[in-house]
């Protein structure tokens, strides 16, 4: 396809290869004039490409198609199947339902582990391929009488804790999971302790002890550690230096405070009782049900404490929750900068305008957000920052403007290619906020 000016003479499709000046030479409105100004015209076809002399560009049917447009039809999520996907520490509640296909599933459980890159297979036994939903009926009542008569067994499943508490990783995906996450992690932690104290004695108490500590300090550092990558990390590239390793070890904190606080109110409030039904028992050897009844327990009563903050661990489980959040909707606004770099501008004050209700909006919600005086400042303290990189993804969308034109010339004085006036933008912006 070329690019011009359209003239009102088209080509009739019979006419072929002949084209615009046959078109021209016969039309009885055509003027007869020995020399007539030349335009750039348009057309479209699907002949093959001409070389002559009347400035015309005609594609051939390898740089031009029509396609036919694509059907498609809207579906609304599986709320069931995205809930699934999730992984325990996320998913919320966790019935009696859920306790009883979750043991039934892991009938066909593959038992392995990575050396390297490969997967090895810790058994030789066929491996049968089930979906929860394909679960007959009446299997999954066989498989509760078998419960109910011969409950879980003593012995704890620890392959199941490591998958449970292995995808507890902290990202901007997520990032609105994450006291639903610390406290997962440390209530299964305050129920297994529990039950090994209670159940086993001497140097089988002490090894299971031992595992569970290994289990439980490898979850909340992998937590640790990617909130301090993601967030933290954020929020040094936007100038605010030290404040991954402060919402590390701040992280480790809220999760240890929230362990001990189970931990106490467990030793106070017996969960266990409450289950009284004989059909029922099984249910006090499943680690994650018990979890799940002791949040319930400690939600009720709302006896949880936050743990005392100090220098090198300065932030709450609420700052903390809330950073996130407040990185996150930054974070996407730089990965998709959302502001017209296509038309052109005399300046760019409207910006700093935009900029600073978005200031002033975050501001106010700050204030009222309940989180503490130090992490009210590294969230103001980022914002311009945040300004600077989010020009310079505006000024990276003008570059491919920058870009358009070198390839078509004749587009220069149509669309933007000056990058963002940054002055006018800081001037209108304080200016604003002032």
């Amino acid at each position: 396809m070329f690019i011009g000016q359209i003239g009102q003479i088209r080509t009739p499709t019979h006419m072929g290869n002949r084209g615009i000046l046959a078109v021209q030479a016969n039309s009885p409105f055509t003027p007869r004039q020995v020399s007539q100004p030349r335009h750039d015209r348009v057309e479209i076809g699907t002949q093959n490409q001409q070389v002559n002399e009347t400035g015309i560009y005609r594609p051939d049917r390898s740089q031009m198609r029509a396609f036919a447009p694509i059907s498609y039809t809207k579906v609304a999520p599986d709320e069931r199947l995205q809930k699934e996907m999730l992984p325990p520490s996320e998913q919320g509640a966790y019935t009696e339902d859920d306790a009883l296909i979750n043991q039934y599933m892991k009938q066909y459980r593959i038992e392995g582990y990575f050396d390297g890159d490969t997967f090895v297979r810790s058994s030789s036994e066929p491996v049968k391929l089930i979906l929860r939903d394909e679960i007959p009926k009446e299997d999954l009542e066989n498989f509760r009488n078998e419960l109910i008569a011969n409950g879980l067994g003593t012995e704890i499943d620890w392959h199941g804790v490591e998958n449970d508490l292995g995808a507890m990783d902290v990202n901007f995906d997520n990032i609105n999971h994450f006291e639903q996450k610390a406290d997962y992690l440390a209530s299964r932690y305050a129920v297994l302790k529990d039950r090994i104290q209670t159940q086993f004695t001497g140097d089988k108490q002490e090894a299971e002890l031992q595992k569970l500590e290994q289990i439980y300090t490898q979850a909340k550092e992998k937590m640790a550690d990617s909130y301090a990558e993601r967030i933290g990390g954020f929020y040094e590239d936007l100038g605010q230096s030290g404040a991954a390793d402060e919402m590390r070890n701040s992280v480790l904190a809220v999760i240890d405070g929230k362990a001990d606080s189970y931990t106490a109110h467990l030793a106070q409030n017996d969960v266990y009782a409450d289950i009284t039904d004989p059909n029922k028992q099984w249910l006090k050897q499943d680690d994650a049900y018990m979890a799940a009844q002791l949040r319930e327990s400690v939600s009720a009563v709302s006896t949880q404490k936050s743990p005392t903050v100090n220098e090198q661990a300065p932030y709450s489980e609420k700052d903390l929750a809330y950073a996130g959040v407040f990185a996150k909707e930054l974070s996407q606004q730089l990965k998709q900068p959302e502001w017209d770099t296509f038309t052109i501008k005399s300046d760019d004050s409207d910006l700093g305008k935009h900029l600073a209700e978005q200031y002033k909006s975050l501001m106010g919600k700050i204030e009222n957000a309940g989180i503490s005086n130090e992490m009210s400042n590294i969230l103001k303290d980022s914002f311009e920052p945040f300004i600077e990189k989010f020009i310079d993804a505006l000024d990276a969308k003008i570059d491919q403007n920058r870009d358009r034109v070198t390839e078509c010339p004749w587009q220069a004085d149509l669309i933007r290619t000056n990058y963002i006036d940054r002055e006018s933008v800081y001037a209108a912006f304080h200016n604003a906020i002032s």
